[in-house]
């Protein structure tokens, strides 16, 4: 049977899976989701002895004050800052770095992907706009998928799930 912890952290990835999938059906993440991933710190929180609370609020307020500086230039959009601090309520001070990395690699590379992807279809279909709005040149990144995928590379190792 699993522990309550293992299935908050279990929960908290299903949130992040959730925001990509939205994120990549409308280029919205609904605000519930990421609600959701802060309470589940907080339970999680309540459930394991010598949970630093400091530390995981410390990340918090530090994604979301930066959070605040990049979506007023417009760098990103107000989902995605709002999943990366749910996403900091689990991470803390101590593994913020190496997941915030991670997210930016793999922001990068889904970049890259999805601009040659909508390159190719672009010389390759007389219709492009026909296709989903994913691969039309004008289309916004869906950047939860980034951060879902910094997200998962991070916690499997360093969550009770892995």
């Amino acid at each position: 049977m699993l522990s309550l912890p293992v299935l908050l952290a279990m929960a908290a990835l299903g949130c992040v899976v959730a925001a990509m999938l939205f994120d990549l059906a409308t280029f919205e993440i609904p605000d519930a989701l990421s609600i959701a991933l802060v309470g589940l710190a907080i339970a999680y929180g309540l459930a394991t002895p010598g949970f630093d609370w400091l530390s995981h609020l410390g990340a918090v307020l530090l994604v979301f004050g930066v959070g605040l500086f990049v979506f007023s230039r417009g760098w990103m959009g107000g989902g995605d800052i709002k999943l990366l601090t749910g996403v900091a309520a689990w991470t803390a001070l101590d593994g913020l770095a190496l997941q915030l990395t991670a997210t930016a690699l793999a922001g990068g590379l889904l970049a890259l992907v999805l601009l040659a992807t909508r390159l190719a279809v672009r010389r390759m279909l007389a219709e492009p706009e026909r296709l989903p709005r994913l691969f039309h040149s004008d289309a916004p990144l869906p950047y939860a998928v980034a951060i879902a995928a910094g997200t998962i590379w991070w916690a499997v190792p360093a969550w009770p799930i892995g």
